[in-house]
């Protein structure tokens, strides 16, 4: 900016090329992309605090390719649904609100097994089971909905509709391992360590659970003993679990009775 004849002239500068080497410029710039996506969930996710609005794979949820799979048309989607984009956020909110398949589970009696190890194995290999397996065609299942609902995740950083139907199933399936844990200690004679509680066991039985899954969308070999199949990563850490939270129940004590 400088003054001529009265009048104040503003001049533009053009930024200076970038003196960064240019793989530094490459990193600093994708640094910030992941940033601005970032930023870019955080929005999605408050704004649909506010509205129903898809996210994620269920924003680009195509109602003709929906409905061409029951040899329909897009117009029996929106006939229902109202639009495209009623139909994606009701799609949505039905994979994120999953607690009936909560119910569902059938774990394994502890009647059927000789020792308690046998009846925690025989539970994480069903569990393994239950989950997402690598390569697996989509279905209409559990392990599905849970991949549809990591996808979600992130906006549950910054969304109630995302986070409270997920923490809400967490909650039921954490009872309900409760109940098959307290089961299975009185079943073979066992108790819990000092200061450890049925909820602890079950919390940690269910983070472990699920951070195998993790890994059993990437692969289906352990990850760090390739080959054994990705069941064994989840039943080694259950045992440890189990091992760790449980010891032998100390006998009744009996009570002496006096001369009548």
């Amino acid at each position: 900016m400088h003054e001529q004849e009265g009048w104040i002239i503003v001049t533009s500068q053009k930024p200076g090329r970038s003196t960064l080497p240019k793989d530094v410029a490459r990193r600093r710039y994708i640094e910030i992309g992941e940033i601005v996506a970032l930023e870019q969930i955080r929005t999605d996710a408050q704004t649909l605090d506010r509205q129903a609005l898809a996210v994620g794979p269920f924003a680009r949820l195509d109602a003709g390719a929906v409905a061409a799979h029951d040899g329909k048309t897009r117009g029996a989607i929106t006939n229902l649904f109202g639009s495209q984009a009623a139909f994606q956020a009701e799609t949505m909110a039905l994979a994120l609100s999953v607690g009936d398949w909560i119910e569902e589970i059938e774990y394994p009696a502890p009647d059927d097994f000789p020792s308690a190890e046998a009846w925690i194995d025989a539970l994480l290999v069903g569990e393994s089971a239950r989950g997402p397996q690598r390569g697996a065609e989509p279905s209409s299942s559990y392990a599905f909905l849970w991949t549809l609902w990591l996808s979600a995740v992130p906006y549950g950083m910054w969304s109630e509709e995302v986070s409270r139907p997920s923490m809400e199933e967490h909650v039921l399936w954490v009872q309900k391992l409760e109940q098959v844990i307290r089961g299975a200690l009185g079943h073979f004679g066992l108790a819990l360590d000092s200061g450890v509680t049925v909820n602890d066991l079950a919390s940690a039985i269910a983070s472990l659970i699920e951070g195998v899954w993790l890994n059993q969308c990437l692969t289906t070999q352990h990850p760090s003993d390739p080959k054994e199949p990705i069941v064994t990563a989840l039943r080694r850490s259950g045992r440890l679990l189990w091992r760790g939270a449980t010891r032998s129940a100390p006998p009744p004590s009996s009570q002496e009775s006096g001369p009548a």
